[in-house]
C-alpha cells in the first residue's frame, strides 16, 4: 500500500497558544510539545521530494511577495532575507509514520499544503540544535488557505 498522509493530521480547528518560529526555536527542548504560527516558505522548494517534509519561517518575515515593487518568481523563498535572520526565523517540519521516519510521500498539496500557505503546527521537536536546525514532528497542522492576490 502507497504512503498516506492521515487526512485526521489536518484540523480545522486552530490551536491554541501559537507562538512564532523564532519564540518556539530559542526556549524549545528536544521532546517538548509545541504550537508554532509560521508561512510555509524558507527555499525556492520548501517542500522535499517523496518526503513529508517541508520548511516554514516566521510570519513576521517579509516573503518577496510582501515587498513593493518585488517581482521574485518564487517568493517563498525569502532571497532578500539575511542569512542570519533565515536560520534565527526557519524551522523544518516533518509528518512521521509510526517508524518515527518522514512518511515517503510528498507533502505539497496534502491539507492545503502549498508555498505562503498560513500554518499552525501543533507537534513534538524532534531536533533542535544551536547551529540553526530545529524540527518538529507534527501532529497538527492547521492551514489558512494563501492569500490570492
Amino acid at each position: 500500500m502507497a504512503p498516506v498522509i492521515a487526512p485526521s493530521l489536518f484540523v480545522t480547528e486552530k490551536p491554541a497558544d501559537a507562538k512564532p518560529v523564532a519564540a518556539s526555536k530559542k526556549s524549545a527542548k528536544k521532546g517538548d510539545t509545541v504550537v508554532i504560527e509560521a508561512k510555509v516558505g524558507g527555499r525556492s522548494d520548501p517542500f522535499v521530494k517523496n518526503r513529508a517534509m517541508f520548511m516554514v519561517a516566521d510570519r513576521s518575515l517579509k516573503s518577496c511577495d510582501q515587498i513593493p515593487g518585488d517581482t521574485c518568481a518564487k517568493p517563498w523563498d525569502y532571497c532578500c532575507e539575511p542569512s542570519e535572520s533565515k536560520k534565527a526565523n526557519m524551522m523544518t517540519v516533518q509528518i512521521v509514520g509510526a517508524d518515527g521516519k518522514p512518511i515517503k510521500v510528498g507533502a505539497q498539496g496534502a491539507g492545503h499544503l502549498e508555498p505562503l500557505a498560513l500554518v499552525v503546527i501543533e507537534g513534538t521537536v524532534a531536533e533542535v540544535d544551536d547551529k540553526g536546525t530545529f524540527i518538529v514532528n507534527a501532529t497538527k497542522i492547521f492551514v489558512e488557505p494563501a492569500a490570492k492576490k
